[in-house]
């Protein structure tokens, strides 16, 4: 899944998540004639807390156990009793992390 922040407007991503709610639950106490104002501050909010959380995710976030498998031909050159020799080698392969945990997300 991507993280998407959205956008100020809060019409996607996380900003918009967040907004939904902030409307569903704050705007039964808001008096009609202040509510257009009070949801375009909830948007801004809203805007604030789906940037800085998907930016301390992206920042912070450690992943381990990565493992990467599939298929692998390979060409394969060398001498075999003075001649030189070229095919193919086909196989499957099996990859670990051995690296550190961050930075594989930006």
């Amino acid at each position: 899944m991507a993280m998407q922040v959205g956008d100020k407007g809060a019409t996607s991503g996380m900003t918009k998540d967040i907004y939904d709610v902030m409307d569903q639950l704050m705007k039964p106490g808001v008096p009609p004639d202040s509510l257009e104002q009070a949801r375009t501050g909830w948007k801004n909010l809203a805007f604030a807390i789906a940037s800085g959380v998907v930016t301390h995710i992206k920042n912070n976030m450690e992943i381990s156990g990565i493992q990467a498998q599939g298929s692998v031909t390979t060409a394969v050159t060398g001498t075999v009793a003075g001649t030189a020799v070229t095919g193919t080698g086909t196989g499957s392969v099996t990859t670990n992390q051995t690296g550190t945990p961050t930075g594989h997300v930006s």
